[in-house]
């Protein structure tokens, strides 16, 4: 294990660069910097529906939309908030699904609280049956630290079977934005525009 997580904004920029047409779901703090690095239309800012539950979203986006791929970015608290959500993900996962876990050990959008310092979030993810489960018998749980293996490995992991659910620590020296999350029900209606949904 590396010492020094990378900065998220950096994670984030490279996900940008490399993204093509995929749906991308972010929630907590990653609704404040995504909009700094895209302007996609499949971008959707998850904060308002639900703490937690952003996977839960990207896996029905990606069992509604086979033919597109979903990424989604979550936080390691939101995910001790919904740990059933990776056994949903082991027993339905499809291989359009990207779950990419942002991990900065605490939570962050309510205040900073640490968290506690025993979940390993691969190995949780193994034994919900992320790799080698879900509806294809493919995936891959993983844990990247540099910005670099993340760079050469992020193309594999938009263009391969999943479901993928990959841990990628990290922290952030940049200040944050201001949370600006209104016009919940329009969000909804551009993403729908945006799949050409009637």
């Amino acid at each position: 294990m590396t010492d020094v997580p990378m900065e998220r904004l950096d994670v984030l920029k490279c996900l940008a660069e490399l993204r093509t047409d995929e749906i991308v779901v972010m929630t907590m703090t990653a609704t404040l910097q995504w909009p700094l690095v895209s302007d996609h239309p499949l971008d959707f800012d998850f904060l308002a529906f639900g703490m937690g539950h952003a996977s839960d979203f990207g896996l029905g986006l990606a069992l509604a939309r086979p033919e597109r791929r979903t990424v989604v970015l979550k936080g390691d608290g939101g995910l001790l908030m919904s740990l059933g959500s990776l056994v949903t993900l082991g027993r339905h996962g499809p291989e359009n699904l990207i779950v990419l876990l942002l991990e900065n050990r605490s939570y962050e959008m309510t205040g900073g609280q640490p968290l506690p310092e025993g979940p390993d979030f691969v190995a949780l993810a193994r034994a919900a049956g992320v790799a080698g489960g879900g509806l294809t018998g493919h995936g891959t749980v993983a844990r990247i630290e540099t910005l670099e293996e993340l760079a050469e490995a992020l193309p594999r992991i938009l263009s391969e079977p999943g479901p993928h659910f990959v841990v990628l620590p990290v922290q952030t020296r940049h200040p944050l934005p201001p949370v600006d999350h209104s016009d919940h029900a329009g969000r909804v209606i551009a993403l729908r525009n945006a799949l050409g949904v009637d």
